[in-house]
């Protein structure tokens, strides 16, 4: 009898300390399964916001907070991991081109006008395209997930539709961004907004995806509008042709060629 006891007793402590381990791990296997979960919808949105291969033309529309406006032309040449775009305006013509490489992580810009080559590198990359609210790395589309480690932080409802709210916090320090915040749709992962902090964790300006078509059976988002809180500018992008039948040369997008009938 004393035997069964024992082994009863000895039974039921297995049994506890297998629920105070399944306790202590449960946490952690949590932590794990959202931060898979965050990488993930990061994914998603990177997917959204990867430009479609071939032509693609549109325009950026400045308005500053007296009502005055700037329009910039652009034209961009899309291949998988290489991008070309071509800057213009009414009065100067063409007046950039801005080559990104390795998925938007390499950044080149040729001024037509005094026929100069720069690279864009480190904080550099931060500059404000032709004074707008964009900056080159904006318009780079280099993953975020690749450059960001996420966490979703709660729910937000954003426009009238539900979207998880995610912290991006950056990889590698030293840029102008401190921190992201994305709000991604749930229904569809289009990021709805994401708000751009500096380095003292303060939102200074945010983007919006407004408006969004359908093609090739994915989501093309064909309106960004660029809000600086602290200049009070606006910056809408608009995209208004798409043509993927289009072949170019791929040694367009050397760097050592930007400068070619320019």
């Amino acid at each position: 009898m004393y035997r069964d006891v024992l082994k009863t007793g000895m039974a039921a402590s297995a049994l506890v300390l297998s629920v105070l381990a399944a306790g202590v791990r449960a946490p952690a296997q949590e932590r794990r399964e959202i931060e898979l979960t965050a990488q993930e919808i990061v994914a998603r949105v990177d997917r959204i916001l990867s430009y479609p291969r071939g032509e693609i033309k549109g325009k950026l529309l400045h308005i500053l907070p007296d009502g005055s406006s700037t329009v910039i032309n652009l034209k961009g040449l899309i291949a998988e991991n290489d991008f070309l775009f071509t800057f213009s305006s009414r009065n100067r013509g063409d007046e950039f081109r801005v080559l990104y490489n390795q998925g938007g992580e390499d950044i080149w810009v040729y001024s037509i006008h005094a026929q100069k080559l720069f690279r864009k590198m480190d904080v550099d990359k931060y500059d404000p395209l032709l004074g707008t609210n964009f900056s080159f790395i904006d318009f780079s589309n280099a993953d975020y997930q690749a450059n960001y480690n996420a966490v979703i932080t709660g729910d937000a409802v954003i426009k009238g539709l539900n979207a998880y709210r995610l912290r991006l916090d950056p990889i590698f320090k030293g840029g102008s961004y401190g921190r992201l915040t994305l709000y991604a749709s749930k229904r569809d992962y289009v990021p709805l907004r994401i708000d751009f902090h500096d380095n003292d964790k303060v939102v200074f300006k945010s983007i919006a995806v407004a408006k969004t078509m359908t093609r090739g059976g994915r989501i093309v988002p064909v309106r960004y509008d660029m809000l600086d809180l602290r200049r009070g500018t606006v910056t809408i992008l608009e995209f208004f042709g798409f043509d993927e039948s289009i072949s170019f040369d791929k040694t367009i997008f050397y760097h050592q060629r930007l400068g070619e009938n320019g």
